[in-house]
C-alpha cells in the first residue's frame, strides 16, 4: 500500500482529519484491499472517482476537481503511523426532515493492523466530532454477515434500527418455471387514483426515517402533468405499473433509470395479499424491461425471499441500519 506523507512525526495522536488533496489515493488502495470492491460495480466506480479526483488534485485541476468531489462528499478520520495510512472512517453528510446529518462509511483497517483497537477509535473520534457539530443523530450501515463489527457498533451506542436486503436479477435470467401466484392478476398503467395507496405501501416497505439515503425522492413519483414535466427536465425516468385482483388494487411497481449499475424497482404493495400478487406482478415487469439491463429491489430484509429466490434473483447484500442519538 502506497505511504502518504507524515503528518507529524511528533504528534502522539495518529488520528487526523482527512486531507483531500493527498489522502485520496491511499484510502482508495485501503478500501480497495478492505471491502470485496470486485463484487460491487458501484463499489469499482466509487474508486475510481476517488483516484480521479487525486490525479486531479495533482495536477491542480482545482474546479474540476470540486465538482468531482461533489459527488464522493470525502471527509473523515485517518489513522496515521510512521507517514503511512492504515485506517480510515469517512463521513458522508445528508439532509434528513431539513436537518443535517452523517452516515458513517468506509471504516477499514490495513490487515495487518486489526485486533488494536484502530476502527472503534475512529468511530469514537468521528462521533466527538459529530456532537461537537451538534448534529441529533449518525448512522451507519453494516453488513449482517459481520457480527465482529455489529458488536463494535453497538459498545459505542449504536442500535439497530432496519434490516435491508438488496436483491438483483439480469431479466434475461428470470424464472418463471415452478411460480405459485394467482393468475387472475391484472396489470395496467397507473393511474391517479392510484397514488394514495402507492405512497401509503411505499412507507410501509421503505420506512421514512431511512429514505434519506436511497436513491430515490418519491415525490418524484406523484402523478399528474406538471411532476411529469419536472421529472423529464431533471432527466428523471420513471415508469409505473398497477396490479389487480378481483378489480381491487393490490400493488404497484415502479422501475426508475438509475446512474448505478443496475436500475432501481420499487414496490409498494398490500402485505396481505402481497405474496399471492408479486410472482405475476414481477414477470410482468421484467417482460417490459431490457433484457439486458440488470435491475435491483431493496427490501425487508426476509420479506418475500423465498419468492425472489424462486424468481431467480440473486442476494447481494444484506445491511443492518444503526443510528446512534447524539444528544
Amino acid at each position: 500500500m502506497k505511504a502518504a506523507s507524515s503528518h507529524s512525526s511528533e504528534n502522539p495522536d495518529p488520528i487526523r482529519r482527512l486531507d483531500v488533496s493527498r489522502d485520496l489515493d491511499t484510502v482508495a488502495d485501503l478500501i480497495e484491499a478492505c471491502f470485496p470492491i470486485h463484487l460491487d460495480r458501484d463499489g469499482q466506480t466509487y474508486i475510481r472517482q476517488m483516484r480521479k479526483a487525486a490525479r486531479d488534485m495533482r495536477t491542480m485541476r482545482w474546479f474540476s476537481t470540486l465538482a468531482e468531489m461533489g459527488n464522493i462528499r470525502a471527509s473523515g478520520f485517518v489513522w496515521e503511523e510512521h507517514g503511512q495510512i492504515i485506517g480510515n472512517l469517512s463521513l458522508i453528510p445528508f439532509q434528513q426532515t431539513g436537518k443535517q446529518i452523517h452516515l458513517i462509511a468506509n471504516v477499514a483497517v490495513h490487515q495487518d493492523h486489526r485486533r488494536r483497537g484502530i476502527a472503534r477509535s475512529l468511530t469514537k473520534r468521528a462521533l466527538a466530532y459529530l456532537r461537537r457539530q451538534n448534529e441529533p443523530s449518525a448512522w451507519l450501515q453494516v453488513r449482517d454477515d459481520n457480527p465482529a463489527a455489529q458488536e463494535l457498533y453497538r459498545s459505542v451506542g449504536f442500535i439497530d434500527q432496519f434490516r435491508r436486503t438488496t436483491w438483483r436479477i439480469q431479466p434475461l435470467e428470470f424464472r418463471t418455471a415452478g411460480i405459485s401466484g394467482n393468475d387472475s392478476v391484472t396489470f395496467r398503467r397507473r393511474k391517479i387514483v392510484d397514488w394514495k395507496d402507492q405512497q401509503e405501501w411505499l412507507n410501509v416497505s421503505y420506512p421514512s426515517q431511512m429514505q434519506w439515503n436511497l436513491p430515490v425522492d418519491f415525490r418524484r413519483f406523484e402523478p399528474g402533468p406538471l411532476r411529469g414535466l419536472t421529472n423529464l427536465l431533471d432527466g428523471v425516468r420513471l415508469r409505473h405499473w398497477a396490479f389487480e385482483f378481483e378489480n381491487m388494487r393490490k400493488g404497484l411497481i415502479t422501475w426508475q433509470r438509475a446512474d448505478s449499475f443496475a436500475n432501481n424497482l420499487w414496490l409498494a404493495f398490500d402485505e396481505e395479499q402481497e405474496a399471492s400478487i408479486l410472482p405475476q406482478a414481477l414477470q410482468f415487469t421484467l417482460r417490459h424491461l431490457s433484457r439486458r439491463h440488470p435491475v435491483s429491489i431493496d427490501y425487508p430484509k426476509d420479506r418475500c425471499q423465498n419468492i425472489f429466490k424462486a424468481l431467480g434473483f440473486n442476494h447481494f447484500r444484506s445491511l443492518i441500519w444503526m443510528q446512534c442519538q447524539l444528544k
